[in-house]
């Protein structure tokens, strides 16, 4: 069995370029706002109980952060929330374009969060959390505007790895992509020092291993003293050596030290992806970040994919056999109909006969599915009517795709009818879909979910959003079936020959691939990699 493997080693990347440089208003938003006893929760249109969910959260949040940051804001916090990534990009709060890879921002003028709903429950309470933390930071270090900053009264800087990572770290503690990241720097021998964190995307990431190490090392209690010495010493370096004894240098050498010794272990325990894998793609000579959704053609001679190679997402064929591009189909972020290609949660499929390609895109005001000729570069835009489009997955046999589709308040598995472009929301529930892929005789779609920690009657805001868990729809019956029932992830499910199923799982702390046999139930690893693996496709012509 052939496989393509993606190795991601950063989970998030704020692309610069992107098609034009002005805000569009396309729409006029009639707001409403709920008030709680900390916040003012902003909402407009049909979406008070995605207000009331995002006070809850909030306030939840609020007293696990001021327990950190020994921190209580004297006013209320003022969260304005979109219900779409592309209603957010409207925002005249903050004079930035918001790109796809940004989820929300905390503005100092008058501190207010701004936030979008983008279909996924886990991923809008951890949101919240964080531009909460940066909120409460601000309200400590700059007295919640930028007056303070203005007037030369404040002369802190927070470095950004420390307010980016302890926002990271304390809406999500630890997790399994943060890990691959430092479990990656650190067997390669490629770990920054600290300084060097405040210049690249592992502001996130890294800041978090970092506030992590020193609430392993010296207590949860450092992480407000930190803040309060760096607050008193107007300096962030002397803060942290006041409150922890040692400067940035010895911290750095130490924070090292610490991830070694958690993952060098691993190296003769696990496999590298070359010990059984060809590398098709090498962004360490490409110099890029993203090469990513891969997709077999229908005969597996061509390999559809994302990549950032040219400084935009680009939709690129390549040569299964040989690894060379054989032509970039699709220049992104260049022209309205491709202002942004959903890299963040992407899915490439073929048509059966292998002539054109679907995709989602923003295209202006909304999001669309674009179908390409794969010979001549020509599209057929479909715009679908919802708040966000993504992950498509074309019908192995018919002219259908089933995609996930984004609703106000929910984000749902769909179809639509390619030839009389009618669509179709299959799931309809409250609960977060992904990775949808067909059975081989297009009867049954699979997709990872999570719901299955659903009890009746549960209020939303007490569900727990943060596992998925396969599942599958059978069209025969229009019935889902739980196919994974565990305590961790399973993801990017797609079906194989002899009834069985290909996902990833973390089973282990780091994300390989399963093998599931659908008759038995029985699944088993087939890779043990020290690093993870994402995005997965499987050649169905090869043995």
């Amino acid at each position: 069995m052939r496989f393509i493997l993606i190795l991601t080693l950063f989970s998030q990347a704020l692309f610069g370029q992107y098609f034009g440089q002005n805000k569009v208003q396309y729409n006029e938003f009639d707001w409403n706002f709920i008030v709680s006893p900390n916040f003012n929760i902003y909402y407009y249109g049909d979406n008070y109980d995605l207000a009331i969910f995002t006070s809850t959260i909030a306030e939840e949040s609020l007293d696990q952060i001021g327990k950190h940051l020994r921190w209580r804001s004297q006013q209320p916090i003022k969260i304005i929330v979109y219900t779409s990534h592309n209603d957010f990009q409207q925002t005249n709060i903050v004079n930035v374009y918001m790109s796809e890879g940004i989820g929300g921002v905390t503005e100092l003028y008058k501190n207010r969060i701004v936030i979008p709903f983008e279909g996924s429950y886990a991923q809008f309470k951890h949101v919240i959390h964080h531009e909460l933390v940066h909120a409460i930071i601000n309200d400590m270090v700059y007295g919640g505007n930028v007056q303070g900053v203005l007037s030369g009264r404040v002369l802190l800087q927070v470095p950004l790895w420390a307010n980016e990572g302890l926002a990271e770290f304390l809406s999500v503690d630890w997790d399994t992509n943060t890990d691959m990241v430092l479990r990656d720097l650190a067997i390669e021998e490629n770990l920054p020092e600290i300084d060097q964190l405040n210049y690249s995307i592992l502001a996130y990431k890294g800041g978090q291993s970092i506030w992590k190490y020193i609430t392993n090392k010296y207590g949860r209690e450092k992480v407000g003293e930190v803040f309060q010495q760096m607050k008193r010493t107007q300096n962030a370096e002397k803060g942290f050596e006041n409150a922890l004894g040692i400067d940035f240098e010895k911290l750095t050498e130490n924070w090292h030290d610490y991830l070694k010794k958690e993952y060098w272990g691993d190296i003769n325990k696990r496999e590298k992806l070359s010990d059984f894998s060809e590398k098709l793609t090498d962004r360490s000579k490409s110099k890029n970040f993203y090469n990513i959704s891969p997709s077999f053609s229908p005969d597996g001679n061509t390999i559809a994919y994302f990549t950032d190679q040219s400084g935009y997402m680009d939709l690129i064929l390549l040569n299964t056999d040989s690894g060379e591009q054989k032509k970039r189909l699709i220049r992104g972020n260049n022209s309205p109909d491709f202002e942004e290609l959903k890299w963040l949660q992407p899915g490439l499929s073929w048509s059966p006969n292998g002539k054109q390609i679907a995709f989602a895109s923003k295209s202006g005001k909304e999001d669309s599915i674009i179908i390409v000729n794969v010979k001549n570069g020509k599209y057929k835009k479909i715009p679908i009517g919802l708040d966000g489009v993504f992950t498509t997955a074309w019908h192995p046999k018919d002219d259908k795709i089933v995609f996930i589709g984004h609703k106000d308040d929910s984000s749902d598995l769909y179809l639509i009818d390619l030839k009389t472009e009618k669509v179709t929301n299959l799931t309809n529930d409250v609960f977060s879909d992904f990775s949808p892929s067909w059975s081989l005789n297009g009867d049954k779609v699979f997709f990872s979910s999570d719901q299955s920690n659903y009890k009746n009657n549960t209020n939303i805001s007490e569900i727990d959003f943060s596992q998925k868990d396969i599942f599958m729809y059978d069209f025969n019956t229009e019935s889902i079936t739980q196919i994974t029932d565990t305590n961790h992830d399973e993801a990017y499910p797609v079906a194989s020959k002899d009834n069985t199923l290909f996902y990833t799982a973390d089973y282990n702390g780091v994300y390989n691939i399963f093998k599931h046999d659908l008759i038995t139930n029985e699944a088993y690893p087939i890779t043990n990699v020290i690093t993870g693996i994402q995005q997965i496709d499987v050649d169905r012509n090869a043995d």
